[in-house]
């Protein structure tokens, strides 16, 4: 059974976005890569099971149209209280999950064999998983500006520690790759 893997671009301030949702060049490294990003993004892609992310996420990926065109061509199990009434366009499986993290990320494992599960957003979620200990790995993209605000990801953990222990570190020209495992 492959992992549960939190993957996030964060600022060097530690935001996941600015305010009002702004990329701030977060995600440049993904969407115009340099040979060592698309190494990055190729093993995400060939690894990747199954992803689970919140509302928030899907809506914003949806507003984007980032559905039409995905390169993930495995289901996506969406965090959510509230069922849409239609799925975002394109042809990606999406399973709605209205019963908390553990069942999202229990359905995602199920689905994805011995491959991956990514944890692509947002923060919310990835605080919640780290809480009930269910991420195995965080892989951060690190990129090399301050927001200065916006979303924070490692905002609400409370005061108990988590240990990690870094297993890569992959620098490119504008990002800085590194990946933790989660010690339980």
């Amino acid at each position: 059974m492959g992992n549960v893997i939190l993957d996030m671009a964060m600022s060097l301030d530690g935001f996941i976005a600015g305010i009002n949702d702004a990329d701030g060049g977060l995600h440049n490294w993904y969407f115009d890569p340099s040979p060592e990003g698309q190494q990055i993004i190729d093993e995400l892609i060939n690894n990747t099971g199954a992803i689970v992310m919140g509302k928030r996420s899907y809506h914003m990926g949806d507003q984007f149209d980032g559905y039409i065109d995905n390169p993930y061509k495995v289901p996506h199990f969406i965090i959510t209280h509230h069922i849409p009434n239609q799925p975002a366009k394109g042809e990606t499986e999406f399973i709605f999950v209205t019963d908390g993290i553990k069942n999202a990320i229990e359905q995602a494992k199920n689905r994805a064999g011995d491959k991956d599960v990514i944890v692509g957003g947002g923060a919310d979620i990835a605080q919640q998983l780290l809480k009930a200990k269910l991420l195995d790995i965080i892989q951060l993209h690190l990129i090399p500006t301050i927001l200065g605000s916006g979303i924070r990801l490692f905002n609400n953990l409370g005061t108990q520690s988590i240990q990690l222990e870094n297993t890569r570190v992959h620098t490119g020209s504008d990002v800085t790759h590194f990946t933790y495992r989660v010690i339980k």
